[in-house]
């Protein structure tokens, strides 16, 4: 894909660079008094239409004005206004943000009562890199998505706009924490703009159950795909987005993604932003599905917030320490150099599997090495969960750490075959067993056999 997201895109969490409005401590006083002021004003802070692209295009709420549009597609709270031509896709894009909605919201037992209004424009070609701001407006949510003219595709439009379908979901979740209409869940990190950030502690859990949203998401997509037998039917905008490594980056930091400054060491947001994540879903598979909303209904008790009252709702929700966790959390690495198998790299190099992770190099002494993988391999299973990019893989790595055996079914010279190994687990109190053991699969407790 030729559109890439600027370093300012990237550091807001697949959001819009904010604005920040003052970098001092906030005591609890004000932070409740301003949140009181917020929530009397009876306007909800939303995206205005404000995108800069580095070829020259500026789209905002006067270029979107001057548009000529067909007609608007609405669905529940979505509407899409497009071009002449354009109205069979943005009927299913209108359908496709509503049910995004509706996911997320049930998943988290959350409301985002904001309507969503996207611009669906037709232009000569994409536009290139984004820069953006928020701005308080009114209740709305707005966003462009642009159809390359001759390339007008519903699924064309979805794999070439760069923060769809994520930006949306992303950014009401976190708006849908300072609701005015929802009892007060005051986060001790923002004034009168709600998304500005101040040192409270808060960050992690802002952009972590964000980037969750977007998860949720990402999984649903990955479902409709596989259960239409069409993994590629994903844009490959997912690889990249999606943040692709939340496990390993949260097991390298730790219980430190719980102290996520604010300001300064930008130059590690990335690994935040990945951790953040890693600690959500760390959460799921420990407590499962529910677990996340659990610990947001004992929030909402709350009356203010800050990183100690947040950790320890995770705490009274879950019976946990989330601390802790995050501490003894590790997760067993592949042990491959891989990078994501897209159709064009398959032609390249003349595979068969259209994708999955391409073995670039294998390590000695790691997994893959044990299992039998070889470079110029295709993973495109691990432990029966089909691998698209890096996030699979660290998924299906998670499901492996629990029973201590991965199976790597690979594409090598156009033949399937399923190659494992066991490693070195925690022992079970009072057994101090563990093992590794390499090998050709031809039959284990997963059902698995050698070749396909």
């Amino acid at each position: 894909m030729s559109q890439r997201i600027t370093k300012r895109w990237i550091a807001g969490g697949a959001a819009l660079a904010l604005a920040l409005s003052g970098c001092e401590t906030l005591p609890a006083p004000g932070a409740q008094a301003a949140y009181e002021a917020y929530r009397n004003e009876g306007v909800r802070p939303a995206f205005n239409v404000g995108f800069n692209y580095n070829d020259g295009l500026v789209v905002d709420n006067a270029f979107v004005a001057s548009q000529y549009y067909e007609g608007t597609a609405r669905a529940g709270r979505a509407e899409v206004a497009f071009q002449a031509g354009l109205k069979e896709q943005a009927g299913a894009l209108a359908v496709e943000i509503e049910q995004h909605l509706a996911h997320v919201e049930q998943a988290l037992g959350r409301d985002y009562p904001l309507p969503v209004r996207a611009y669906l424009l037709r232009r000569d070609r994409m536009p290139g890199t984004i820069a953006g701001s928020f701005q308080k407006t009114s209740e709305v949510f707005q966003f462009p998505l642009f159809a390359v003219d001759g390339e007008e595709s519903f699924e064309t439009i979805r794999s070439t706009n760069p923060f769809y379908p994520y930006m949306f979901v992303h950014e009401l979740t976190k708006l849908s924490l300072v609701d005015p209409a929802r009892p007060p869940l005051v986060l001790a990190d923002q004034r009168s703009n709600p998304l500005v950030k101040i040192e409270y502690n808060t960050r992690w859990f802002r952009e972590g159950l964000a980037n969750y949203a977007e998860y949720l998401v990402y999984e649903r997509l990955r479902a409709r795909a596989e259960a239409e037998g069409d993994p590629l039917a994903l844009s490959p905008f997912e690889s990249s987005h999606v943040y692709q490594k939340p496990l390993s980056a949260l097991a390298a930091l730790g219980p430190a993604v719980l102290d996520w400054p604010a300001f300064g060491e930008t130059a590690r947001d990335p690994d935040y932003f990945n951790a953040s994540l890693g600690l959500f879903l760390l959460v799921e598979d420990q407590f499962g599905e529910g677990a996340v909303r659990r610990v947001l209904d004992e929030l909402e008790t709350a009356e203010y917030v800050d990183g100690t009252v947040i950790e320890t709702a995770f705490n009274r929700a879950l019976n946990t320490d989330i601390r802790r966790l995050a501490t003894d959390f590790a997760l067993p690495a592949p042990g491959a150099e891989t990078s994501t198998l897209t159709p064009a790299t398959a032609k390249n190099y003349g595979l068969r599997a259209g994708s999955g992770l391409y073995v670039n190099n294998v390590a000695e002494g790691g997994l893959a090495k044990a299992a039998g993988l070889q470079r110029g391999d295709v993973i495109v299973q691990i432990n029966r969960r089909p691998v698209a990019n890096t996030l699979d893989a660290e998924l299906a790595m998670l499901e492996a750490k629990r029973h201590g055996n991965v199976y790597f079914t690979i594409d090598r010279m156009g033949e399937r075959q399923t190659l494992g190994t066991r490693f070195n687990v925690p022992a079970a109190p009072g057994t101090g067993q563990s093992g590794v053991g390499p090998g050709l699969v031809t039959g284990d407790v997963l059902g698995f056999s050698g070749t396909e």
